[in-house]
């Protein structure tokens, strides 16, 4: 199997170098003409276009190749536009805290590239498995009708798709692409049974099995672990107010919006909802404002960020809706933030819940059986990895590996 356009970095972020501790991005073919490249185009691997889809593909996108999965070109368009989508998986909060720009652009642009590969993969799987095409057009217009009476007819339908990027036909095709991914996806996990696979997957969850994850979980230091099986500490809940000072002016302006906003809540004339969605930046709005701290943590945790504010007093003392002082937090001298604390709700701790209640196997079960079904889907896109053109060979592994999870 021939290697297609190894990845170029080039073109993302500048000349960016490495990833994963090997070169992920090499130079793309040189020398495509309408014609089709020359054999002394050929690439370091050995690659050169031989057939007809191959040579057009190769005059129509020149060094733009990034690589491809199955029978899908990906290119540094595709996965940018890739990375703005909602579906993206960013791989941000995964990574080191001192991760370099250069390293999180490399990171991203890889983590897109596998995203997309699977999802390649996975359409190519479903039309590999072959399905009746009038029972697929049939399928496909009923979704396609269906997506019109949800839109409320067809002119807000047109207004709809048209703000995504789709007219009719491509709308149709990315409809028919997500039934084959839909359609795989069920095959393999054993929802459906696939036309040309087996007819039964196995998805009963022994009672072996779950008891074994009960007694695992309460010998783990995990807090979600224990949070499954009801075993909780004592916790303590704060709602946060975030000021940055560099958005809001500096310091002075940032205090004084942070004193008001204080006033204001003592007085009952806003709610600590409405000043956050005013003040706090985007990532620390809604649920994000919220911090629930195990208790005997919460005191040294807060402690860390405001010294000189005696925390665990006020975290002792505290009824719901007491607010903090404001609070600087200081980078470089400078204070780069200013926070005001809620106090919300103080829990006590939780013992774990009976192995033979019906509400915690129901839960241990539920669980089990989408880690299966999980690994089922890893282990097919691997199994579609290992038959199918995947390109570059660092994408390809990826996917044969599988997931960090496994």
């Amino acid at each position: 199997m021939r290697a297609l356009f190894p990845l170029r970095m080039a073109l993302v972020a500048g000349a960016l170098a490495t990833f994963a501790g090997g070169s992920l991005f090499a130079s793309p073919l040189q020398g495509a003409t309408p014609e089709g490249p020359s054999v002394a185009s050929q690439t370091e691997d050995g690659w050169v276009p031989l057939t007809p889809m191959e040579q057009e593909l190769a005059a129509r996108y020149g060094d733009h190749f990034v690589g491809i999965a199955g029978e899908e070109l990906l290119t540094l368009q595709d996965l940018n536009s890739f990375q703005r989508g909602p579906n993206f998986e960013d791989p941000a909060n995964t990574l080191p805290a001192d991760i370099t720009p250069v390293e999180l652009a490399q990171a991203r642009l890889f983590a897109a590239a596998v995203q997309r590969a699977t999802d390649e993969l996975k359409i190519q799987g479903g039309k590999s498995q072959g399905y009746d095409p009038e029972l697929i057009q049939r399928a496909l217009e009923g979704s396609f009708q269906a997506q019109i009476d949800g839109r409320g007819g067809p002119v807000p339908f047109a207004d709809w798709i048209q703000g995504l990027g789709f007219d009719a036909n491509s709308f149709r095709e990315f409809l028919r692409n997500r039934l084959f991914a839909q359609l795989w996806t069920d095959a393999v996990t054993g929802r459906s049974a696939g036309p040309t696979g087996r007819v039964y997957v196995d998805n009963y969850v022994r009672p072996a099995a779950m008891y074994r994850r009960y007694q695992a979980l309460l010998a783990s230091p995990s807090s979600l672990g224990a949070e499954e099986i009801g075993l909780l500490p004592a916790r303590v809940t704060l709602r946060r107010l975030v000021i940055s000072c560099q958005r809001w002016g500096g310091p002075e302006r940032a205090l004084e919006l942070a004193e008001a906003s204080r006033d204001y809540l003592l007085n009952n004339t806003i709610t600590f909802d409405e000043v956050v969605e005013e003040y706090a930046p985007e990532d620390l709005k809604g649920a994000a404002s919220q911090l629930i701290l195990p208790a005997a943590q919460a005191a040294p945790t807060l402690r860390q960020m405001h010294p000189e504010w005696p925390v665990a007093e006020f975290l002792a003392a505290a009824d719901p809706g007491d607010l903090s002082p404001v609070l600087p937090v200081y980078s470089g001298g400078a204070a780069e933030f200013m926070l005001l604390y809620r106090f919300e709700s103080r829990s006590e701790a939780t013992e774990a819940l009976p192995f033979g209640g019906l509400e915690l196997q129901r839960s241990l079960r539920d669980t089990i059986s989408e880690e299966t079904q999980t690994f089922r889907v890893d282990r097919g896109v691997s199994e579609l990895a290992r038959t199918s053109r995947v390109a570059p060979n660092e994408l390809r592994m990826r996917l044969i590996r599988g997931p960090a999870r496994r």
